[in-house]
């Protein structure tokens, strides 16, 4: 969630796209073009852009819809609508579609610019207001703004997903045993080793004291349960590697939300919660 400064601009006048990049690179931004919705998704697919800037008439998928194609691959994109039609559209049919801000063509270059960082500023408040100040990650308060507007999405799209919960096993007796520093430095290593097992366009978010949560956008059942496998591996590198006096160690459980049957965000949670407490209660027995 670290501030960049990168653009996606979409828009099918390839003219009008080589001025935007080049007024824009000249500003210190780093711009891609896309003249087709679908060739703009392919590159958010594999690119982490601060900013995407669209106009809203193109042909195939227009500027509404890749707006929310695009927040449901990357939840944390700011989008800002460009228009000439702005009589047929307005700010609320944009703020509607997901996008943080509209501007009508033709605009000058400084009302761009403002508006861009206008939208980063907004972006920055936003931010610090949920992020967890310990790790870095999602706090509670951004894992349920972001995960609210993915089950709307996957609802209205039909598609399910898979969400991991983790708990850090044993921190209460780190913390009694080496200090809450140690239990601190616990707590940080599970999230960068989260960051390394997962892409950017997955939520990641430490939702309690020892609790964390993952959502992999666009993941099946089999590649959630490679992606555990995964987790589990690294810790187990952690630990071996590690000069600590302590071992890490978690339990988990992956819950799945149903388009066909929704449940809320405080539902599947608990599912979640409910999984991995069997999971430590085995790992207890045995």
């Amino acid at each position: 969630m670290d501030e960049r400064n990168s653009v996606i601009i979409v828009d099918d006048d390839k003219r009008l796209l080589e001025i935007f990049k080049t007024a824009l690179s000249l500003e210190g931004y780093e711009c891609e073009t896309a003249s087709s919705a679908e060739s703009a998704l392919e590159l958010i697919k594999n690119t982490s852009f601060d900013i995407m800037l669209t106009d809203i008439r193109m042909p195939g998928i227009e500027g509404f819809e890749l707006t929310s194609k695009a927040k449901n691959i990357r939840p944390d994109l700011s989008v800002i609508i460009m228009t000439a039609y702005a009589e047929e559209f307005s700010y609320d049919n944009a703020l509607e579609a997901g996008a943080s801000d509209f501007i009508k063509k033709p605009f000058t270059l400084n009302e761009l610019i403002a508006r861009i960082q206008h939208v980063k500023l907004q972006e920055k408040v936003r931010t610090m207001a949920v992020t967890d100040e310990l790790t870095s990650l999602y706090n509670r308060r951004g894992f349920f703004n972001l995960v609210e507007k993915l089950l709307q999405l996957c609802k209205r799209e039909k598609k399910g997903i898979f969400m991991l919960y983790i708990d850090l096993d044993g921190l209460k007796k780190i913390n009694d045993t080496f200090g809450h520093k140690e239990g601190d430095m616990a707590l940080i290593d599970i999230a960068n080793i989260l960051r390394k097992i997962y892409r950017e366009s997955d939520i990641i978010a430490r939702i309690g004291g020892d609790e964390f949560v993952v959502i992999p956008i666009g993941t099946t059942e089999d590649s959630a349960r490679i992606a555990t496998s995964r987790l589990q591996k690294s810790i187990e590198i952690h630990n071996a590697e590690s000069t600590r006096s302590y071992k890490l160690s978690l339990s988990f459980g992956i819950a799945y939300f149903d388009p066909e049957n929704p449940c809320s965000i405080d539902e599947l949670l608990v599912k979640g919660d409910t999984l991995m407490y069997e999971q430590k209660r085995h790992k207890r027995k045995s």
